[in-house]
């Protein structure tokens, strides 16, 4: 929670400050022209203790034991005592102290307990400091709320978005496997290409993607270093196209969000096609919005909800999830599953 603003990050500052704009507000609303300012200075400055007083008890004593425990009555009834005690005490020290020690010669020392002088005291002067404080408090208390409930929500949504992301990583990473586990039993010699790509994907899935976003050009690199294992699986039988336009270097998006439309229409649309098969993904920015599309053949029955129920792993569910998050009101994702293909069109606002 952040701490409370102060002047210069100066606590006692603040409130000396606070007590002089006190003085000179008060002064200016009583003095009648400037000839009276500096008489109602001092008449001011006399009744200054009460008002401290009243201040800083109900501000950091009957506020939080009362007021902040919903117990309304005993803070009504405590505040009227603070006041009393508070115009007994301004009483006191006017008609005891101060006009003894600096006027002695122009007063004559009255009683302290006159009725109408202390209710005047606690009415006009003292009453307006109590509220003020209370009215400072309680937004001080709804601001504190708000940022807590702002960091929960933050810590939340990063946990949440954690949780997803985390579950990306072992989904591609098992795929990558099970491709290079076939290319050994078959003594293939690109197998040792396919452990350099698994490394970069590795590096990638390490390091790159645990920040909250990275550059549009490097999600791309590991798209293509994903596409180039695929390649080196399907070999001839694969019709890809890969297409990138628009200013990708300056722009950021967050990591691991594309690459599962590309990995499922790999998995989900054309891992069981036996014939020629063809894959498609246009990539491309303009005026700050990302559009890809990623197309690909298929000639089964397989149905596009279950893209997002597989027992591997991630889905379009977790992908899909993860955008509402990031970009709530940014983006647009629009699954299609045709007669012999399936399309995946999706839309990102970006900085």
């Amino acid at each position: 929670m952040k701490q409370p603003f102060y002047i210069a990050n100066n606590r006692p500052l603040t409130h000396i400050l606070f007590w002089i704009a006190y003085l000179l507000v008060y002064t200016g609303v009583h003095a009648d022209g400037e000839d009276f300012f500096l008489t109602y200075f001092q008449i001011e400055l006399q009744k200054l203790p009460p008002a401290i007083l009243v201040a800083y008890v109900n501000m950091y004593l009957l506020f939080p034991l009362f007021f902040i425990q919903r117990k309304y009555v005993a803070y009504s009834l405590w505040a009227v005592v603070l006041l009393f005690v508070a115009s007994v005490v301004g009483r006191a020290l006017i008609e005891r102290v101060i006009e003894p020690l600096f006027y002695a010669d122009t007063t004559v020392v009255e009683e302290v307990f006159i009725g109408y002088l202390l209710l005047k005291s606690m009415l006009w002067f003292l009453s307006p400091i109590l509220l003020f404080t209370l009215v400072l408090n309680v937004f001080r208390q709804w601001v504190d709320q708000e940022q807590y409930n702002q960091e929960m929500a933050k810590e939340k949504l990063a946990t949440e978005l954690n949780f997803l992301k985390a579950q990306v990583q072992p989904h591609f990473l098992f795929n990558t496997l099970n491709n290079l586990y076939a290319l050994t039993l078959q003594a293939s010699p690109v197998a040792p290409r396919v452990v350099l790509k698994l490394s970069e994907l590795m590096s990638y899935m390490l390091y790159d993607s645990q920040s909250d976003t990275l550059l549009l050009s490097k999600e791309i690199s590991h798209i293509q270093n994903y596409i180039e294992l695929e390649k080196l699986r399907y070999t001839s039988r694969l019709d890809l196209s890969l297409n990138v336009s628009g200013d990708i270097h300056d722009k950021r998006i967050a990591p691991l969000l594309l690459i599962p439309f590309v990995e499922n229409a790999f998995k989900h649309g054309v891992s069981n096609e036996t014939n020629q098969i063809w894959v498609t993904i246009d990539i491309k920015v303009k005026d700050n919005w990302l559009s890809v599309k990623v197309e690909n053949s298929h000639t089964g029955d397989e149905l596009v909800s279950s893209l997002s129920n597989n027992h591997n792993g991630l889905g379009l569910q977790n992908i899909a999830r993860r955008l509402k998050l990031l970009y709530p009101n940014d983006h647009e994702l629009v699954i299609k599953k045709e007669t012999d293909r399936y399309l995946v069109d999706l839309k990102i606002k970006i900085s």
